[in-house]
C-alpha cells in the first residue's frame, strides 16, 4: 500500500492550494492514498475563516473528488472550516477512489493557545472507516496529544490512523515522537502530516511522517517538493499484534474512568 503525504505549505488563494493538491495527486507513481495537511487551502487565518467557510455539501463535489474517481486513488482532504447548525467546526473528509465522500470526522480538541475556540466549535469523533481495503480511524492535528482517541480506534479494528496537522517546527520532534507512541502503543501504522512551508510568521516546513506498528518511523521516496511515498504492508500490523498481545493484555477496570 502506498501512502503519499503533501506536505503543502498554504500559498496563494484558497483555489490555488486545491489545485497544487490536486496536482500532487497526479504525480507519478500513483499512490492507494493521499493525505493533505490540516487547513491546507487557508491556513490559521481566523479573521477569514467564517468568510470562507464551506457547507458540508460542497465535500460530495470537490475538485479533490474528481480527481480521486479520476486517478483511481483516495484521498484524506486535510481539513476544511465547515459551517454547520452548531457552529463552524474543522472538519476532515474522506474520498475513495471512486471520488465518493465516505467518511468525515471533526477536530476534537481546540488549541485555545492559538485562539482556536475563538472561531471554531470543538467537534465529536467518527469511528472507523474502510480505505483501499483496510479499517482506518482519523483525527485532526492537536487530536494528537489525546492517546484516548486513537486506543478507540484502534480496538474498533483500525490498521492505520491518518492525522491531518499544523505543528509548528520548534515542536516538531515532539510531533514526530508523538506519531511513533500513539502507532507504538496501538500496533498500527500512523500517518501524520504537517504543512509545509511558513504561515503568518511561523515556520512549519513539514517533517510529519509516516510510524509502523512498532514505533519507528519509516523510509520513504521523494515524490516532488514536499510530497514523499510510503510503501506500507498492512499486514505488520498482525504480525506486530502476534509478538506482543498489547491490545489483549489490556484491563481496563483498572484504569477507571
Amino acid at each position: 500500500m502506498i501512502i503519499r503525504i503533501a506536505e503543502l505549505p498554504v500559498s496563494g488563494d484558497w483555489e490555488y492550494c486545491i489545485e497544487r493538491a490536486v496536482r500532487s495527486a497526479e504525480l507519478s507513481p500513483k499512490p492507494d492514498v493521499i493525505v493533505l495537511p490540516e487547513l491546507f487551502s487557508i491556513g490559521f487565518a481566523l479573521d477569514k475563516i467564517a468568510e470562507f467557510a464551506v457547507t458540508e455539501e460542497y465535500l460530495f463535489d470537490h475538485p479533490l473528488a474528481q480527481a480521486a474517481s479520476e486517478l483511481g486513488l483516495s484521498v484524506v482532504g486535510g481539513t476544511f472550516p465547515v459551517r454547520t447548525e452548531r457552529g463552524i467546526i474543522n472538519m476532515l473528509p474522506v474520498w475513495d477512489c471512486d471520488g465518493k465522500l465516505i467518511h468525515t470526522t471533526e477536530k476534537v480538541h481546540l488549541f485555545r493557545n492559538l485562539g482556536e475556540d475563538s472561531i471554531f466549535t470543538g467537534g465529536t469523533p467518527s469511528g472507523v472507516f474502510e480505505i483501499s481495503g483496510v479499517t482506518a480511524g482519523a483525527s485532526v492535528c492537536y487530536d494528537l496529544r489525546f492517546p484516548e482517541l486513537f486506543r478507540m480506534h484502534a480496538l474498533n479494528g483500525a490498521r492505520i490512523i491518518f492525522l491531518p496537522a499544523q505543528w509548528p517546527e520548534r515542536r516538531i520532534e515532539l510531533f514526530r515522537s508523538f506519531l511513533r507512541a500513539r502507532a507504538g502503543e496501538a500496533q498500527l501504522f500512523f500517518v501524520g502530516c504537517n504543512l509545509g512551508g511558513d504561515h503568518l510568521g511561523v515556520k512549519y516546513r513539514g517533517g510529519g511522517g509516516v510510524a509502523s506498528p512498532e514505533g519507528m518511523l519509516m523510509k520513504w521516496t521523494d515524490a516532488d517538493e514536499h510530497v514523499r511515498d510510503y510503501d506500507i504492508d498492512v499486514n505488520e500490523v498482525d504480525r506486530v499484534r502476534e509478538s506482543i498481545a498489547c491490545l489483549e493484555d489490556r484491563r481496563p477496570e483498572i484504569y477507571g474512568g
